[in-house]
């Protein structure tokens, strides 16, 4: 069932652990332990815990450009806007997101990046009707007493009839539970028994993967991330021939400490990665994660209304980058 944000019991370790001291006061405030005792888990199993023992401290950004990058920057890297990032930063009018992304790249006047991020927003900012398929009545399933006539069955797609029976590992429609909403209670007068419902029984399973804009969101960012790539600063000059290019792929990482040889497994959800060419070779992979991306289907915590960043991302973001770093050539291994 789906569960909404919930309120947590303390305050949002990403928000009021940003020093030194902060840290010491609510780790011996709280109890908390070093990593060598917390137990093994998986980056989506990490916690507040972990954070504290992995005595982590955010801070505020000290730089524009990610620091594993910096040493591939100039000074006339930074320069004015080009034409197709002020398009994107004007953003795309509501007629837009009314059009199918083939009409946006064929018959506009936008780039095809542009399209592409004008019809991964529309997923969002569109019609529902773009997310989920209209059911006509003629459509509907046919009730047991339909009567179909005969010359029409060879060329009509046969329909089963509707039949509500009890299905191990299906929930009834009445007793969903959607976000924060609680389910309603047997017998109340607005519950939905089976002969009253439309929707009969749902597979939790393929609810939760209907409802989900988590992979919607993904290629959003994709677009977004893929178009300022194009045309942000220029990249592979004659003397620096090298460039960074959006890596869809997920990749697992299963990293060991160096002390006490602990286990640290994360999966990304894609992210950016920096390839050199070649005479060769053309261009080849130098670092598969500049940066790394994890999506999430719905906010998990608020605070004053306003969606953050929940003890459990961050440390799974923690539990990525602590894999990424660990698996990295660079980093001294015993």
């Amino acid at each position: 069932m789906s569960r909404g944000p919930r309120i947590m019991a303390y305050s949002p370790y990403f928000a009021s652990i940003t020093s030194e001291s902060a840290f010491k006061t609510r780790f011996k405030a709280e109890n908390r332990q070093v990593f060598e005792n917390l137990r093994n888990a998986a980056a989506s199993h990490w916690d507040r815990g972990h954070l504290f023992a992995c005595r982590v401290v955010r801070r505020e950004p000290q730089r524009n450009i990610l620091p594993v990058l910096s040493q591939y920057t100039t000074p006339t890297d930074i320069d004015s806007a080009s034409d197709e990032i002020k398009l994107f930063l004007k953003g795309p009018d509501m007629g837009s997101m009314a059009q199918s992304e083939h009409s946006l790249i064929r018959g506009s006047n936008y780039s095809i990046s542009l399209a592409q991020i004008w019809a991964a927003m529309a997923m969002f900012k569109g019609s529902p009707d773009r997310r989920t398929q209209n059911i006509t009545k003629d459509d509907d399933i046919v009730e047991e007493d339909s009567i179909i006539p005969a010359d029409e069955l060879e060329t009509r797609h046969p329909k089963r009839a509707r039949r509500f029976t009890n299905q191990p590992g299906f929930v009834e429609s009445g007793s969903i539970q959607v976000d924060s909403s609680s389910p309603l209670a047997e017998g109340s007068s607005h519950s939905s028994s089976p002969q009253e419902s439309s929707l009969g029984y749902v597979d939790s399973d393929l609810h939760i993967l209907a409802v989900s804009p988590e992979d919607d969101t993904m290629r959003l960012a994709s677009c977004v991330i893929r178009h300022i790539l194009y045309f942000g600063a220029p990249q592979h000059s004659n003397w620096n021939p090298k460039v960074v290019e959006f890596r869809d792929a997920k990749i697992r990482l299963d990293a060991i400490t160096t002390r006490r040889e602990r286990h640290i497994i994360a999966i990304d959800d894609g992210g950016l990665c920096l390839r050199k060419h070649e005479p060769t070779k053309g261009f080849v992979l130098v670092n598969n994660h500049i940066a790394v991306l994890e999506a999430k289907t719905r906010f998990q915590c608020l605070q004053n209304g306003r969606p953050i960043i929940s003890d459990e991302c961050f440390a799974q973001m923690t539990c990525e980058a602590l894999a990424t770093k660990l698996s990295s050539p660079s980093f001294p291994q015993r």
